[in-house]
């Protein structure tokens, strides 16, 4: 168990003023299985009227909206919480996360990968689990799906060379995935497609990890007891260093921001963050700004 305390400051600007401006944020961490929310704060400028809802997918969002001309929107939340992976209870698991989406759908090529990856660990047949919302194709036996999550894991690491700028929002798994390289974001994709290829429930995870200055992207599998984490862009099963912000099917279902406004002005961001040990004297672990 650990208690992480996180700042998170992204700001926009535009290339001239905008009015009308709609926004939704998933800035703020979620009580979930492995964490426990202690605290946590919202500030934007301009000053915006916020109120906070929750998604489809039990994610924390806040929707606001500026009616003024502004030529910048900036928002910065920081907070406590409690992580404790180790006594991670049972969760239940909806089928939606065995299906494709548009991002994570597998060509025949990345099926026979998964398939190649996992044959290599050996003895695990395919069973039904029986799921929130009705039977979930899973490996039968926890830990024959956590070892074959690790491989897939282990080899989407192998396979890939981090690449900032190779790819964007809209890369397909199958496109990152021929092509090879890409980030956070394209490593979780096609973990995620591989993962559902086998029938293995998986999910998308968007957050921070302890000494990296921006968001981070993971995947969440489930072994027919509850949610397991693994980070394939590092090579890592979650641990008390990550805190998540949202989960979802793909990177879709949980950007951090996403908003609409009035105006003709080009968007450019910034974002910086740290998440560090609260009771280290010297946190935060790292501040870093892109």
């Amino acid at each position: 168990m650990r208690i992480l305390t996180y700042v998170f400051e992204t700001s926009l600007s535009f290339s001239c003023p905008v009015t009308d401006h709609s926004f939704v944020l998933r800035c703020l961490p979620k009580s979930a299985n492995t964490q426990t929310v202690m605290d946590a704060q919202i500030f934007t400028s301009p000053r915006a009227s916020l109120a906070e809802q929750e998604d489809g997918f039990g994610n924390r969002i806040i929707v606001g909206y500026l009616p003024q001309e502004h030529g910048s929107f900036n928002f910065y939340t920081t907070g406590h919480v409690m992580v404790a992976c180790d006594l991670a209870g049972e969760t239940p698991c909806h089928p939606m996360f065995v299906q494709p989406t548009r991002l994570t759908g597998a060509t025949a090529e990345m099926a026979t990968f998964a398939r190649e990856v996992v044959g290599a660990v050996g003895g695990c047949a395919l069973a039904q689990g029986t799921g929130e919302g009705g039977n979930l194709p899973r490996c039968a036996g926890g830990g024959g799906v956590l070892a074959q999550v690790r491989a897939l894991c282990e080899a989407v690491h192998a396979r890939f060379s981090y690449v900032p700028g190779a790819t964007s929002t809209a890369t397909t798994a199958a496109e990152a995935f021929g092509c090879e390289t890409g980030v956070c974001q394209d490593y979780a994709h096609v973990m995620i497609s591989l993962c559902r290829s086998l029938g293995i429930p998986a999910r998308y995870v968007t957050g921070l990890m302890v000494g990296h200055g921006a968001t981070h992207a993971w995947v969440e599998v489930h072994d027919g007891r509850r949610w397991c984490g693994f980070d394939p862009t590092n090579n890592n099963e979650i641990d008390d260093r990550y805190m998540l912000f949202a989960t979802g099917r793909d990177f879709e279902d949980c950007p951090i921001e996403c908003g609409i406004f009035r105006g003709a002005a080009v968007q450019t961001q910034e974002v910086s963050a740290s998440l560090g040990d609260a009771t280290s004297q010297n946190q935060p672990d790292q501040y870093l700004t892109f």
